[in-house]
């Protein structure tokens, strides 16, 4: 239970934020991609941290370690929807329907 609590909630939270950030008029499709994309994120982020900046080399959720994943992955989930924003706002995909042909 505890390892659903760590890898999941911290993505919910930053869903909620990202929403805030677009003044909720965000579709059903693009919460659960953005749920999708911090999911990956978050937990990839903090798997990396965890093994190879403090050397560990298993990521375990019991006892102080489930406290520290889970503190990382909030700081994690308050920052990410601002980056998540900003490149989005930066680079847009901006798709045209070619002339007809005659």
């Amino acid at each position: 239970m505890h390892e659903i609590i760590a890898l999941v909630a911290p993505s919910l939270i930053a869903v909620g934020f990202y929403s805030h950030l677009h003044r909720d008029k965000l579709s059903t499709q693009k919460l659960i991609s953005a749920f999708g994309i911090f999911l990956v994120l978050i937990n990839l982020f903090m798997y990396l941290f965890i093994i190879y900046l403090f050397g560990n080399q298993e990521v375990s959720f019991e006892g102080k370690k489930f406290v520290d994943y889970l503190i990382g992955s909030f700081i994690l989930a308050i920052l990410l929807p601002f980056v998540v924003n900003l490149v989005g706002q930066t680079v847009g995909i901006e798709v045209k329907r070619n002339a007809k042909k005659k």
